[in-house]
């Protein structure tokens, strides 16, 4: 049975490495791996949050855990095709490494980006690199132009980033062969076919328009957007940030510099990542080629981190996901107790007492003396008595539903 797998890949390796003379680089076969979008052949495969993915997903080895994938297409984890997937990836990344097929014309240095553009050709860099800013492929009007970047090390991909396909060029012919981890910023988007030794790990809202693919390596997801289809966008994003307003409100901003058959855009909102809720539906301008700018204020923003994100449909119900913003909005109530100094009876002032969850009293040696929780039963009481208290200095902590705490001295006479 091994003498037939080591045989197979002899064959599939043989294939690739097939190619007509005089080019100066050459594109990898994928094989039966060209309809994956996320693939590594014998890591875990693990996610947390809300994960989009267009194209099929798997391993070869067959362990998943975390939360499920939204899959627009199939999952192959440990089957027949994942099997197969592994020995067409191996093949891909030999030949993206053959001297021969793939010889470097030119060298990089740490970081790469920063607004530099790249004619059609191979890109080499001998240790671990960072991608950062604009990094423009101008394929020169030439289609079948191919783009070869490889890395001899990590690649850490850090936000801002945008790879612009520029002149012809197709995201199709962009591949990146990495000898290291791959790593994506949180809000990072990359684009083309990565296929590397070692994890794939994109933190919360990265995004790949492409493939990435791991010959060993786990990897890691994190509420993220992953196509290996070349989408048409209904609009082209170039800005959206949130910040803070008046009266403890979010104010959401975004442009455009291009919409073609644009319908809308739908406004999301989460805590977590995990669950979202459309919060706001605002029209978008349908047809331009100029700057457009929009705006919402979410006027109840949770306590606490507040994530978002737009939906940006097409006349077509076809869609797709911008970057995630986040904002922190800290209560502006204020927690009191009085009288202070007391005698008898304290009293607990508070905005909203539901978002109480835990008061404690504890003396100046740290003994707890009292200690109320809520319970499903009972709310938080606003009133305490404590004419059984010794005379002397209490520290009170006001522990509230969000993880924040108050703490207070009050004076017993």
């Amino acid at each position: 049975m091994k003498k037939s797998t080591f045989i197979t890949l002899a064959v599939i390796i043989s294939a690739a490495f097939t190619a007509a003379p005089g080019l100066a680089q050459t594109a990898p076969s994928l094989g039966t791996a060209a309809g994956f979008a996320l693939f590594t052949s014998v890591g875990e495969f693990a996610n947390t949050g809300t994960t989009t993915v267009t194209g099929d997903i798997g391993n070869g080895a067959g362990a998943v855990t975390g939360d499920a994938v939204t899959v627009t297409g199939n999952t192959h984890f440990g089957d027949v095709e994942g099997v197969a997937a592994t020995l067409a990836v191996a093949a891909a990344y030999a030949q993206l490494t053959n001297p021969i097929l793939n010889p470097c014309g030119n060298t990089l240095t740490s970081p790469i980006g920063g607004g530099a553009t790249f004619a059609p050709g191979v890109y080499c860099s001998t240790t671990a690199t960072v991608l950062t800013g604009d990094l423009t492929l101008d394929a020169g009007g030439d289609p079948n132009a191919i783009f070869i970047i490889k890395i001899d090390g990590a690649l850490s991909v850090t936000a801002p980033v945008n790879i612009i396909l520029t002149d012809g060029a197709s995201l199709q012919n962009v591949y990146w062969q990495v000898n290291g981890a791959v790593s994506l910023d949180a809000g990072a988007a990359f684009k083309g076919t990565v296929i590397n030794v070692g994890a794939i790990s994109l933190a919360s809202g990265a995004s790949i328009s492409g493939r990435a693919f791991s010959t060993a390596g786990k990897i890691s997801l994190n509420n993220n957007i992953v196509s290996n289809e070349e989408v048409v966008l209904p609009v082209t994003l170039v800005a959206f940030t949130v910040k803070k307003g008046e009266n403890q409100t979010a104010l959401l901003y975004w442009a455009t510099t291009a919409e073609t058959n644009s319908d809308r855009f739908e406004v999301e909102h989460s805590s977590k990542g995990k669950i979202w809720k459309e919060i706001a539906t605002v029209t978008s301008k349908g047809e331009s080629r100029e700057l457009m700018s929009y705006s919402f204020t979410d006027t109840a923003p949770e306590e606490g981190n507040n994530l978002y994100r737009l939906k940006m449909i097409d006349k077509d119900e076809s869609f797709t996901y911008s970057s995630i913003r986040s904002i922190s909005i800290n209560s502006k109530s204020k927690t009191a107790l009085y009288p202070n100094p007391t005698t008898a009876q304290l009293i607990l002032e508070v905005s909203d007492i539901s978002k109480i969850e835990r008061v404690q009293f504890n003396d100046m040696s740290g003994k707890l003396i009292l200690d109320q929780k809520r319970s499903s039963l009972s709310d938080i009481r606003t009133s305490f008595n404590v004419n059984n208290f010794l005379s002397g200095l209490y520290i009170v902590k006001v522990t509230h539903t969000n993880g924040s705490v108050d703490v207070m001295k009050i004076v017993k006479r």
